[in-house]
């Protein structure tokens, strides 16, 4: 993924954070995108209830893309949470299941807990995977979403290596299914996940 652009997700709308927008129009093949500028954290509510309640499907915010993010991360509640990529040492990645969709293990960052003992606790806690290997930091996803107010969620991405293979998926947070799928034959998982998940598999295999 461009580096010098940030998605975020809003129910299956992109908000893009871009000095570019030009090219993010023609990078993501947008028809009806809603352009941006001079942004404030008075117009990022009101971009969320536009886009809540309109057909737009996209929305450019103009601008350097940190600041810009600096500035959503100030309008509503932020939430951070780690997540893994695992591998294990035949070339499989795990996947869990999940309220019907095929998703990764990740979780919300304790208080006092660094992010990556809360990515490699959960896919712990998730999993089963004991003590999986952090070999880097991957990319962070953003996502907003409503409860009883607009919450800003963060998970950062670490690349993981595991050379335990032997899976539990915890039912008590509804993970009905933990499993290996080849890194070649993920494309069945990835037509039924979420876009942030099918973001990191592109920012992995562009690295390949």
């Amino acid at each position: 993924m461009n580096m010098s652009l940030i998605k975020i997700i809003l129910n299956n709308k992109r908000i893009l954070l871009t000095e570019d927008y030009q090219a993010a129009i023609q990078q993501f093949s947008m028809n009806n995108a809603f352009i941006m500028f001079n942004f404030t954290r008075q117009k990022a509510s009101d971009l969320v209830d536009l886009l809540m309640i309109s057909e737009l499907e996209d929305a450019i915010i103009v601008g350097d893309p940190e600041k810009n993010l600096d500035t959503l991360k100030r309008a509503f509640r932020v939430i951070k949470a780690g997540g893994g990529v695992v591998f294990n040492n035949r070339n499989e990645l795990l996947f869990i299941y999940r309220r019907k969709k095929w998703d990764l293990p990740k979780g919300k960052l304790d208080q006092g807990e660094s992010i990556e003992k809360c990515a490699v606790r959960e896919v712990y806690e998730e999993t089963g995977i004991r003590n999986p290997e952090i070999v880097r930091k991957l990319c962070n996803t953003y996502h907003l979403y409503l409860e009883t107010s607009v919450i800003l969620k963060e998970t950062v991405w670490y690349l993981m290596f595991t050379e335990n293979t032997w899976l539990k998926p915890q039912r008590e947070e509804g993970i009905k299914k933990a499993i290996w799928v080849h890194k070649n034959n993920i494309r069945y998982q990835l037509r039924n996940t979420y876009p942030s998940i099918i973001d990191i598999f592109e920012v992995l295999l562009s690295e390949d």
